[in-house]
């Protein structure tokens, strides 16, 4: 049984019904801090990951005292820096989940006391950690009865690495294998909407109990916006989250065992962690194949059909407004069409779930030079397999998809213009 001891009050506000403690387990030759958002008549103990993010760790504190002063009781931990660990995907990646089955050690102690459910919140790409957290104390604990009922799973990045644009995504080792309810949480407007079905079904491969719940209006991190100032939509789902959040725990432990599962396969952790190259470097598809439909209007109510385009190499570009990478790209990619539009490039860009308003008023602010067509539901960037903006894909003249790149670089820098220039020079 791991070490704990309590530090002392951590975080006091004006409100004697809002307060967290400090609680620290030892962890190796490290030690993990929990932050206990406590509330004694809550009948659930959430676990929460703090994000990979650390300018998202305030915005997520007033959350979860949020949730305290509604009823529900939270523990927090920020794994990665309580380890010191870079916070990036890559050291998510990395962490096998024994750092995660310590915390909740400490939560099952303290159930086996009053009885709280316990289940495992986490976003993102801390989601795969959780999911190796509770197989990890799972396989710690497999004859014991336990108080765990499940994981809830806000728009979870479940994949090995960094999928490839316009090629099939490969799950994370833990999504074949996992024997837990799940309950994912999937905004609107997310990223990876259109791939709920898929992950859905790889985690019920064990006989999982495994739903999802679409959460309309709203984008990934909804209730930590990286703007600065939340939209209608979003404020009202941030208020309706510990609602959210106690009906999934209700719907878990319905189906929750009392104990944990006794066959348990190992988790491979040999899969490539994706590195960021210094030069970017066009991905190429090694199989020719067309490229995929991409008919709509324009935000200025023009109609677009990627048809019309047949004879040109274009780069077709997915991208948001409020994604950074997308807006620093905009520049060199007007510089790249000046220079070699008259050789027959074209640009046509994709905008993710934004209004024709939105894109109005932002050009007004930063041009572009070609068109944009508007993905009101996400659907085109499904078809395509976008799985991060901006995601640019590169077809030839015959229609047909020769390279596509999932980050944001400035176009017109001789590594990305070569394979431009050759393409142009085809003349079949």
């Amino acid at each position: 049984m791991r070490r704990w001891f309590f530090v002392g009050i951590f975080l006091s506000l004006t409100s004697a019904q809002l307060w967290a403690d400090e609680l620290v387990v030892a962890y190796k030759n490290e030690e993990l801090t929990i932050e206990r958002y406590q509330n004694a008549d809550s009948a659930w103990r959430f676990v929460w990951l703090h994000s990979q993010y650390d300018r998202l760790l305030e915005w997520e504190r007033p959350l979860l005292m949020q949730l305290q002063q509604s009823g529900v009781e939270v523990w927090a931990t920020d794994i990665l820096g309580s380890l010191f660990l870079t916070r990036s995907s890559a050291s998510v990646r990395q962490l096998s989940g024994e750092a995660v089955a310590a915390v909740l050690e400490i939560a099952q102690q303290a159930s086996n006391e009053d009885g709280k459910g316990i289940v495992v919140l986490a976003s993102d790409r801390m989601a795969g950690l959780a999911l190796k957290g509770v197989r990890a104390w799972q396989q710690q604990n497999v004859s014991e009865p336990t108080n765990f009922k499940g994981s809830i799973l806000l728009f979870p990045n479940l994949y090995a690495n960094t999928p490839l644009a316009g090629e099939a995504p490969n799950w994370d080792a833990v999504v074949e294998v996992n024997q837990a309810p799940v309950m994912i949480l999937q905004p609107e407007q997310g990223v990876h909407r259109w791939y709920l079905a898929d992950l859905s079904t790889q985690l019920a491969q064990q006989q999982a109990a495994v739903y999802s719940w679409v959460l309309p209006g709203v984008k990934d991190y909804f209730f930590n916006p990286f703007a600065k100032q939340r939209t209608e939509p979003e404020n009202v789902m941030t208020a309706q989250l510990p609602t959210i959040f106690q009906l999934s725990a209700q719907r878990l432990a319905a189906y929750a065992a009392s104990h944990h599962p006794a066959q348990l396969a190992q988790i491979q952790n040999d899969q490539a962690v994706n590195v960021h190259r210094t030069l970017p470097k066009l991905h190429e598809f090694s199989a020719l194949k067309p490229a995929p439909g991409l008919v709509g209007k324009t935000f200025d109510e023009q109609a677009l059909d990627l048809a019309y385009y047949k004879g040109k190499v274009v780069l077709v570009n997915f991208w948001a407004t409020w994604c950074p990478p997308c807006v620093t790209e905009i520049p060199s990619m007007n510089r790249l069409l000046a220079k070699y539009q008259a050789q027959g490039l074209e640009i046509v860009s994709v905008d993710f779930q934004q209004s024709a308003t939105d894109i109005a008023t932002f050009v007004k602010r930063v041009p572009v030079d070609y068109p944009i067509v508007l993905d009101h539901d996400g659907r085109l960037s499904k078809q395509w397999g976008v799985f991060s903006f901006p995601t640019t894909f590169v077809v030839d003249r015959q229609g047909r998809l020769r390279y596509s790149l999932n980050q944001g670089v400035e176009w017109d820098v001789p590594e990305l213009e070569a394979p431009l220039r050759a393409l142009l020079a085809e003349t079949d």
